[in-house]
């Protein structure tokens, strides 16, 4: 590349080049893919894409804010993933601008070493091995310096004296080997006990398959969580606050290494939200600083939080950072050059100014909380991580032992119990990761040079000045808070809707959808209002004089208890328990009695909106199918409402019940693997299948049907449901004609 006068715009310099770029996916690479398109039209782009690169064009990047509406037509891509060996590019490439990486802060370090580490230097192998030699601008972050005080020098890593020296095949080694000793540790007995412990405890009732099934996500998750704890210790005693910057600092290392014939390292610190281009606010999910503004006017941060009020916090707007790539591409330098993308030098902005101007916003316009009522925001206070940790901890061990109550203990209102744990437990971990995060860049008291970049800036023409400008005196900081970047964070976040709202009527809600198939709907907590023990309570006192009634009702109390706990752990051991008390009892009599004066006990307790859901689906075409853990002749006056009804039997001898069931419960699983046998039998998809249940004994069939419904769930069912986004429903007990 030759060098030209300073007064030859941009768009001159870098016509009739070739420029490969990466990331072109993530919140950077859309920025600078959108500049290449709408300012740069001579100049020729190449994508290098994980997946079907072309279809990711066309379904994922063209149609995002800053390319949306711009002509796409001289983007060729490429197919290649950066994170292995063996990418193959085309010839002919004259810039490369490589913005692929992983920014996750919790990323395991071997995952961060292949990209973030050698994904430079692979790159730049491949598009060598295909003829070109060319000038590469390498994007990592100011925060690969390390943690330093006082002014950070634009110089690359491993430079410095004072730096580590580092080998980066030993780290990866290290690293790929901590991978297979904590993936056997998970396996052994100790864990995989607290594993199951934990998974029976949340989700025990959907039966064995389904607590496996959670388990197995718990050691998964707790493989990740040691990954990442012990990469995040790794790169803090090499003297960075987490992976991600460790693995950049290894990056322009090994990207050097490999002598580039020219070579700009551009060095952003905390990317957020577009100021100018493509327009004010944009961006597509959470970034780096994001997750503690929100977390502040969700009322997750108490008030308090681990960091030095004075320190200044180093933000950039995203196109800021897209212009200085491409104001980097048009002018190589004669050797190494590092420039600082950052605001910290020339506009400093402190992390006390960032807690005024969130606190001010989110009292103007609070966030919602769940139950749709404004979250009232304290002043923003700042104390040492380590106290906010002690008292996280101490939280942590009173819910820890209110847990282990609602467990053990008939509490009354136990599912409102359980909610306001779950709720309080989800604040405390969210608290506790952002503490564990942030923590170092709360205290990280330095200031990143930007002597380079001010350099690069001041030599523009002034239309390319206009065009691709990044002043970042120009920044008010009131303005691209207050105006700009916390109402664009604020339509990410609003409505947070875990899932969809609660609907009470049938004319709000949209009709089922699909072609005619089965509609399976769980009869207790469902269809009716009542219980296995509604109907046995019923059955025996039916008769009695009141106050032999009374007594008996009183008896029977006392056993309650010990129904609720085994009914939250295994639904299938609490049924075959429960029939035991049906022992010796006269079969003939029981159903005599049923027959004559069932529908006066049922009738009450049908839920209206379950009678209109039915005959929906037998207008459609539906089949509908009726599951029930109560016995067969105590359901058999809702016959009429169904194609099929399948119920618990009792096994009798000598005309007595025994207590025993004549087939395994139809709870969890059973009524899963029914569901699957009678899609079978009636040669329809499960896909095109309606379920509705209460509890989390349906799980596994609401999970096995393409339209599952929760029905006035309890706390668990609702839980899942929320994190499925399956639709939530309340029905009530209004007399309904049936």
């Amino acid at each position: 590349m030759l060098a030209l006068p300073d007064d030859v715009l941009i768009q001159q310099r870098l016509a009739g080049q070739t420029v490969l770029l990466t990331g072109a996916s993530g919140f950077l690479g859309k920025a600078v893919l959108g500049q290449l398109l709408r300012e740069l039209p001579d100049t020729r782009v190449i994508l290098l894409l994980r997946g079907d690169a072309q279809q990711r064009l066309e379904n994922e990047i063209l149609t995002s804010g800053p390319c949306e509406g711009l002509d796409g037509s001289r983007v060729q891509t490429v197919s290649g993933d950066l994170g292995r060996e063996g990418l193959e590019l085309p010839a002919g490439i004259d810039v490369v601008i490589h913005c692929a990486a992983s920014v996750s802060f919790e990323q395991p370090l071997d995952e961060a070493l292949e990209l973030n580490a050698k994904g430079p230097s692979r790159l730049l192998e491949a598009v060598r091995a295909a003829g070109s030699d060319p000038y590469f601008i390498h994007v990592s972050t100011a925060y690969a310096a390390g943690m330093r005080t006082g002014l950070v020098l634009e110089k690359p890593s491993g430079t410095a004296p004072t730096e580590p020296w580092l080998d980066l095949n030993a780290e990866l080694d290290a690293a790929q080997a901590w991978r297979k000793d904590i993936e056997a540790e998970s396996r052994l007995p100790q864990h995989q006990h607290r594993f199951v412990a934990e998974a029976t405890r949340a989700i025990g009732p959907a039966g064995g398959p389904a607590v496996g099934t959670r388990a197995e996500i718990l050691r998964y998750e707790w493989v990740r969580e040691q990954l990442t704890e012990r990469g995040r210790e790794r790169a803090r005693a090499l003297g960075w606050s987490d992976t991600y910057g460790l693995s950049k600092a290894l990056g322009e290392r090994t990207i050097i290494t490999k002598n580039p014939k020219h070579l700009t390292i551009v060095r952003p610190a905390i990317v957020e939200s577009a100021l100018h281009t493509p327009y004010a606010g944009w961006m597509e999910s959470l970034k780096v600083a994001d997750p503690i503004m929100l977390g502040y006017g969700a009322g997750i941060i108490p008030g308090r939080f681990g960091a030095n009020r004075s320190i200044r916090i180093d933000i950039i707007p995203v196109d800021f950072v897209a212009n200085a790539c491409l104001v980097a591409a048009a002018h190589p330098p004669d050797e190494v050059r590092v420039f600082n993308v950052s605001t910290g030098m020339r506009n400093p902005f402190t992390i006390h100014d960032l807690a005024e101007m969130t606190t001010r916003y989110f009292r103007e316009r609070p966030l919602p909380d769940e139950d749709g009522l404004p979250v009232s925001v304290p002043e923003w206070r700042f104390t040492s991580a380590g106290n906010i940790l002690t008292k996280i901890e101490r939280a942590n061990s009173v819910l820890a032992k209110g847990r282990e109550l609602v467990d053990k203990l008939p509490i009354p209102r136990s599912n409102d119990v359980e909610l306001r744990l779950h709720k309080n437990q989800r604040k405390l971990d969210r608290l506790k990761r952002l503490n564990e995060i942030y923590r170092p860049y709360g205290e990280l008291d330095c200031v990143f040079d930007d002597r380079n970049a001010r350099a690069l800036l001041d030599n523009l023409h002034p239309d390319d000045r206009e065009r691709f400008g990044f002043d970042v005196d120009e920044i008010d900081w009131d303005h691209y808070i207050g105006e700009v970047h916390l109402p664009a964070l604020r339509k990410i976040a609003v409505p947070p809707a875990p899932g969809p709202k609660k609907t009470r009527s049938a004319g709000r809600r949209p009709a089922p959808e699909g072609p005619p198939a089965l509609a399976l709907f769980d009869v207790e907590g469902v269809v009716l209002d009542s219980t296995v023990a509604h109907f046995y309570a019923w059955l025996r006192t039916r008769d009695m004089p009141e106050l032999d009634k009374l007594v008996w009702t009183a008896g029977a109390a006392t056993k309650v208890p010990s129904w609720i706990i085994e009914d939250r752990r295994s639904r299938t051991a609490f049924n075959r328990n429960f029939y035991k008390l049906y022992k010796d009892l006269p079969a003939r009599e029981l159903k005599r009695q049923a027959e004559e004066a069932l529908p006066d006990f049922i009738q009450p307790r049908i839920q209206n909106e379950a009678v209109r859901r039915i005959r929906e689906h037998k207008r459609r075409g539906d089949r509908v199918i009726l599951i029930t853990s109560a016995l067969d002749f105590l359901v058999e006056p809702l016959q009429h409402l169904a194609d099929e009804v399948h119920a618990a039997k009792l096994i009798e001898r000598v005309g007595r019940f025994t207590g025993e069931l004549a087939e395994p419960p139809l709870t969890a699983d059973g009524r899963a693997s029914l569901a699957a046998r009678l899609a079978a039998d009636h040669d329809v998809d499960l896909k095109d299948c309606h379920a509705y249940g209460d509890s989390l004994a349906d799980l596994p069939l609401l999970e096995l049907v393409g339209h599952p419904h929760a029905i006035n769930p309890d706390f668990r069912l609702s839980r899942e449901a929320r994190r499925r986004r399956w639709p939530i429903e309340t029905w009530g007990t209004e007399r309904a004609a049936v």
